[in-house]
C-alpha cells in the first residue's frame, strides 16, 4: 500500500510538471488563449490569477484583466507588481484617472522605486496636469539626470505658455539626442511663433544635414528662410517639398508668399490658390492671392478675392452697434456725458432702429448738461420717429408714455427759450 501511494504522488507530480510546462510553452509562444485554458484548470491562487490577467492584457481583453486584478488587490494591497499591473490595464483602457489612483497607491508603498515614480509621472502627463508633471520630473532630475524627461518638460512648459523654459528643455533634449524629431519640431514651432528666425534656420539646417528627408523639418526650414526674407532659399526648399508631393497649406502659402515677395506673380498665384482652397480663413492670404491674381492675368478673380477679404475685415453693423452701445453704457457709469453722447450718436448711425438713443441724448442735454437748445433738437428728432397709429392697431402704453412725456417737455422747453428771447 505504501508503494501504491508513493506511485500516485509521483504520477500527480509528473502531471503537474507537464501542466506547468505546457503553460510555460504556451506563454513562450505567445499563445495566450491556450495558456488561459490551461490556467482555468489550475487551482486558483494569487499567482495564477495575476498570470491569467497578464494573458488577458496581452490579447487586449483589459476589462477581464481588471476584474481579476481588482479582486487580487483587495485581498492583498501590498503586492506592488499586482497594483502596477492593474494601473497599467486601466491606462490601456484610457481610464487615466483610475490608473493614477493605483500608481499613487504603488508609489505610497514604494516611494523610492524608479519604475513606479516614472509611471506616476507619466500618468500625470497624460492627464495634462502640467504643473504636477513638472514638479515630479524636477524631483527625479535632482537625484538622477534622466534625459528622457527633457521632452516631457518642454511639452509641459509649452502648454503653460512658458516659452523660454520650453525652449530650454527642447534644446536639452536635442543636445542629448540630435535625432529627436518631435522635440525639434516643437522647438521649431516655438522659434517661429517668437520670431526667432535665425535660431529656427540654424537648428533645422543642422538636422537636415543628417536627415534631408524629413518633410516637417524641411518645411520649418523653408518658412524660416521666408520670414527672414531670404526668398530664393525659401523657394528652393519649399518648391522641392511641393515637387515631392507636399500639398499642405503651409508649404503652398509660404512658397506663394516667397514668389509674391520677388514679384513672380504667376507662380505666386498658383501656390496661393492651392493654399486658399485648403484654408480661406487667413486674412493676409486674401491680399496676396488677390494682388497675384490681378498681376497674373486673373483680374476678375482678383477683384472677387479682394472684395471677399474686405467683407471679412469689416464687421457687420449689428456687431459694431453692440460694441459702441456697451462703450456708451460704460461712459454712462463713469458720468462722462460728452463721451456717452458721442457713442450714442454712433450707435444710432449703425442702427437707426435704436430710436431711444435720440431720447437719451436729449435727456442728457436737458437734465445733465443744461443745454435746452440741443435737448429740444434731439427731442424733436425723437418725436419724428413716433409711429403713426392706425385705427385698428393696438397701442403700446409704455411707448406712448415716452412720446407723451417728451411732447410735454418740448412744449416746456419752447416756452423757456421764448421767455429767454423776450428778456433779451
Amino acid at each position: 500500500m505504501k508503494h501504491f501511494f508513493i506511485g500516485l504522488l509521483i504520477c500527480y507530480s509528473c502531471l503537474l510538471n507537464a501542466q506547468n510546462n505546457a503553460i510555460q510553452t504556451a506563454l513562450k509562444n505567445f499563445d495566450y488563449e491556450t495558456a488561459l485554458k490551461l490556467l482555468s484548470k489550475e487551482k486558483e491562487t494569487p499567482e495564477n490569477a495575476v498570470l491569467k490577467a497578464r494573458c488577458y492584457k496581452n490579447i487586449a481583453r483589459y476589462q477581464d484583466a481588471i476584474l481579476i486584478l481588482e479582486r487580487v488587490v483587495k485581498q492583498d494591497v501590498s503586492t506592488l507588481s499586482t497594483i502596477t499591473e492593474l494601473a497599467e490595464n486601466y491606462q490601456l483602457t484610457g481610464n487615466f484617472s483610475k490608473a493614477k489612483t493605483y500608481y499613487l497607491m504603488a508609489l505610497q508603498s514604494a516611494p523610492a522605486n524608479r519604475f513606479v515614480r516614472l509611471n506616476y509621472l507619466n500618468i500625470n502627463y497624460k492627464l495634462k496636469d502640467w504643473n504636477q508633471t513638472i514638479a515630479l520630473a524636477h524631483a527625479i532630475l535632482q537625484k538622477d539626470t534622466l534625459p528622457a524627461l527633457f521632452p516631457m518638460l518642454g511639452d509641459c512648459y509649452a502648454q503653460l505658455s512658458k516659452q523660454d523654459s520650453a525652449i530650454c528643455y527642447y534644446q536639452k533634449a536635442i543636445n542629448f539626442n540630435p535625432g529627436d524629431f518631435n522635440s525639434l519640431a516643437n522647438l521649431s514651432g516655438l522659434y517661429l511663433h517668437s520670431d526667432k528666425y535665425p535660431e529656427l534656420i540654424l537648428c533645422t539646417n543642422r538636422f537636415i544635414s543628417t536627415d534631408s528627408s524629413n518633410q516637417v523639418i524641411n518645411r520649418y526650414n523653408g518658412i524660416g528662410y521666408c520670414m527672414s526674407k531670404n526668398y530664393d532659399q525659401a523657394i528652393y526648399r519649399l518648391n522641392k517639398l511641393f515637387l515631392q508631393g507636399d500639398s499642405s497649406f503651409l508649404t503652398n502659402y509660404y512658397l506663394g508668399a516667397s514668389y509674391f515677395a520677388i514679384k513672380d506673380y504667376i507662380n505666386a498665384y498658383n501656390q496661393l490658390n492651392i493654399s486658399f482652397q485648403k484654408d480661406s480663413s487667413n486674412i493676409n492670404l486674401y491680399f496676396y492671392l488677390g494682388k497675384s491674381a490681378i498681376f497674373s492675368g486673373h483680374q476678375k478673380k482678383g477683384i472677387q478675392v479682394l472684395n471677399n477679404g474686405l467683407s471679412k475685415m469689416i464687421p457687420n453693423d449689428s456687431i459694431v452697434f453692440n460694441y459702441y452701445y456697451n462703450i456708451s453704457r460704460a461712459y454712462n457709469r463713469l458720468s462722462n456725458s460728452a463721451e456717452e453722447i458721442k457713442y450714442l450718436k454712433i450707435c444710432y448711425k449703425y442702427n437707426p432702429g435704436y430710436k431711444s438713443a435720440l431720447y437719451t441724448i436729449g435727456q442728457i442735454y436737458d437734465t445733465t448738461l443744461k443745454n435746452p437748445e440741443e435737448a429740444l433738437n434731439y427731442y424733436l428728432q425723437f418725436m419724428a420717429t413716433r409711429p403713426v397709429s392706425k385705427p385698428d392697431t393696438p397701442k403700446n402704453p409704455q411707448v406712448a408714455s415716452y412720446y407723451n412725456a417728451v411732447e410735454s417737455r418740448i412744449s416746456e422747453l419752447k416756452t423757456e427759450l421764448d421767455s429767454k428771447k423776450n428778456k433779451k
